[in-house]
């Protein structure tokens, strides 16, 4: 058990200690955010320094280009032999001119005032170039190019210009000695900023040495031991001791706080453990989609909700008077199958526990040599039993080998009721969903595929087919004077002889095949992988039976039954479900207007839009609107297949 030491004195107080070392390290943060803006401000000084000195030497550049490009076009007017060849080279010229004054002014508004007197002077040798270059331009135009010419290569010209190119290099070494002078600031404040960052790093480097040995020492030894001793808990391991006792009193409050722990925590895992697990096990037998998979998730939860008890699972079979075994787990014994009455549970309506009274009776279905404590639980579902799970308690537990004792049994059995409330939803709602879809696929009276199916499964078929390379038969048959058995022996005659065909039909055929009711009287058989020849014997074997079924209704027979039977197939007859089985209802069509009682084969289609037509048979009305079409009238018709088939059959 855990030894919870005295509370004592204690010497000091976390939250006092925490505090001063919050606040420490909070001066440093606010020192530091004080620097840091010094730091901008220092840098946006220099940045503009180094801004202005970067713009001046554009403006300097763009003074040289402008320069040279004047010098250019003034020798474009000398060379020129007069004035209309002269006259785009002054254009471009006095236009640059415009431009040189535009930046000379520009740069002498934003020059610093270190350099205001080299501006000064460079803006007064722009205006005396510019006059210059203005004459030449006049003279060119008013006189003549060669006048033009004397006047450019005089030593006046020559004087301005030489001035000009003295006081722009003037200009650029002053800018370049700015630039040098502004980058020497900027390293210099930079070295005196690390060197306070280094200071404060230093101070906080050493606080918090101090604040880390004080949290080891001081906080985070004893919570250490306090998580210890909490994850023990947690684990289950209730003999642990605290060494030592708590200086700070926060500390032992929590020591206090572990005794309330010890009591329930291990406890409270276990009930949370087994919450969860019930709550996945109802979300995934919520989400099972056939009895076989919701057995095998039952088995899977209750192995691990129950690791100490083995169990088994039984199922009512459609006729009530059984039991099938479903699933067992944990090494359960369990027999194939077992009636109601071996089970005391069942007999009595509730769940049984055999030992938990001194007086019990061992059920029929356990092994009479296992003596150990079970427990058998009905499985209700909307007021009816469909089910029972038997537990089996006493088995060895896999953590420490100990036999259950009364209370854990108890708790076993309380888990395995609240097991059989979820596991008989699930299973009632797997049973109505598979109800539900059995009958919409299938027909009530006679048991086959309906239509709804069969379209479903052509479609499915024949693209199996088409990418196999194979073949698709269709059997399309109607029976003969069928509105004579209504009419003669009333509608239930009729219905025994649909439920008759019905049965001829699911008899005869493969697994594979899917015999179906299209509607009234008609029925539909796919054939997958059979070609034409096989689908013909296949058909004449269902005419012979169907003809020779003896049908008795109200101790008398009725009249012999015959069917009439057409056969196409894909791909010939077309490559989807709708042109093959139009194919097939014509074909039957033949065989009602060659005589009944027969088998014709779907002919090949045929582009002749003169073929005349016939009236469509009953089966093709209740065909969808999107393939119908009026069958071809046949021309020549074919000998019945009915002796071709016989033969066939016999000669195999």
């Amino acid at each position: 058990m855990l030894d919870l030491p005295t509370r004592q004195p204690a010497g000091y107080r976390l939250k006092t200690r925490l505090h001063f070392i919050i606040a420490f390290l909070g001066l440093l943060l606010m020192v530091g955010a004080a620097l840091a803006l010094v730091a901008m401000e220092m840098a946006a000084r220099d940045d503009a320094a180094l801004d202005r000195a970067a713009r001046g030497t554009i403006h300097l550049e763009r003074v040289n280009g402008l320069v040279y490009a004047v010098v250019m076009e003034s020798r474009g007017i000398y060379m020129s032999a007069d004035w209309h060849a002269a006259e785009p080279f002054a254009k471009n010229l006095v236009r640059q001119l415009g431009e040189l004054q535009e930046v000379a002014q520009a740069w002498k508004a934003d020059a610093i005032g270190s350099q205001q007197s080299n501006i000064d002077e460079l803006a007064a040798r722009i205006d005396q170039f510019v006059r210059f270059r203005t004459e030449l331009v006049r003279l060119g135009r008013e006189e003549s190019t060669a006048a033009a010419r004397v006047f450019g290569d005089n030593d006046a010209n020559r004087s301005v210009r030489t001035a000009l190119n003295e006081s722009l290099h003037a200009v650029a070494h002053a800018y370049e000695l700015e630039i040098g002078r502004a980058r020497s600031q900027v390293e210099a404040d930079q070295r005196n900023l690390l060197a306070i960052l280094l200071t404060l790093a230093v101070l906080g480097a050493l606080g918090l040495c101090g604040g880390l040995i004080f949290i080891k020492t001081g906080l985070l030894r004893p919570v250490l031991r306090m998580k210890d001793a909490m994850l023990r808990l947690a684990q289950g391991d209730l003999d642990l001791e605290l060494a030592g006792s708590p200086r700070a009193a926060e500390i032992a409050e929590m020591v206090q706080a572990v005794a309330v722990f010890q009591t329930n925590l291990v406890e409270r895992h276990k009930l949370n453990r087994e919450t969860r697990l019930l709550a996945d096990l109802n979300e995934w037998l919520q989400s099972c989609n056939s009895l076989g998979e919701l057995y095998q998730m039952v088995a899977e939860f209750l192995g691990r909700l129950l690791p100490a008890c083995g169990g088994s699972l039984y199922i009512y079979a459609n006729s009530r008077d059984m039991l099938e075994s479903a699933r067992a787990w944990n090494g359960a014994n369990m027999t194939a199958g077992m009636h109601p009455e071996d089970c005391w549970g069942l007999r009595r309506g509730r769940p049984y526990t055999y030992g938990e009274n001194e007086i019990g009776f061992l059920c029929a279905h356990v092994d009479r040599s296992v003596s150990r404590e079970y427990c058998c639980i009905p499985i209700l579902a909307h007021g009816e039993t469909i089910g029972l799970l038997h537990l089996e308690f006493g088995r060895e537990d896999g953590s420490n080998g100990a036999q259950r004792g009364k209370e854990v049994i108890a708790e076993q059995r309380r888990l395995g009721l609240i097991c059989a409330e979820q596991i008989s939803l699930a299973i009632a709602n797997v049973k109505l969903r598979d109800e539900l879809r059995d009958q919409s696929i299938r027909d009530a009276l006679t048991g086959l595929y309906n239509r709804r199916y069969m379209m479903e499964t052509c479609s499915r078929e024949f693209s199996r087919a088409a990418r196999a390379g194979q073949q698709v038969s269709v059997l399309s048959l109607d029976i003969d004077h069928f509105k004579k058995y209504n009419d003669n022996h009333g509608h239930d005659a009729g219905d025994i002889v649909l439920r008759a065909v019905g049965s001829c039909l699911e008899s005869l055929f493969r697994n594979e095949d899917v015999p179906c009711r299209f509607g009234g009287e008609e029925f539909v058989v796919l054939l997958p992988g059979a070609d034409a020849a096989d689908a013909a014997r296949r058909a004449e074997q269902l005419r012979s039976r169907v003809e020779a079924l003896v049908v008795r209704y109200l101790e008398k027979s009725l009249p012999t039954i015959t069917v009439s039977i057409g056969v196409a197939g894909f791909p010939e007859n077309g490559d989807y479900p709708e042109a093959v089985l139009k194919a097939a209802d014509e074909a039957l069509y033949r065989a009602k207007e060659g005589g009944r009682n027969r088998v014709e084969l779907s002919r090949a289609p045929t582009a002749d839009p003169e073929t005349p037509t016939a009236h469509p048979v009953a089966m093709r009305r209740a065909l969808a609107a999107s393939f119908y079409a009026p069958a071809e009238e046949p021309q020549d018709s074919p000998a019945p297949l009915r002796e071709t088939a016989a033969q066939g059959v016999a000669a195999d």
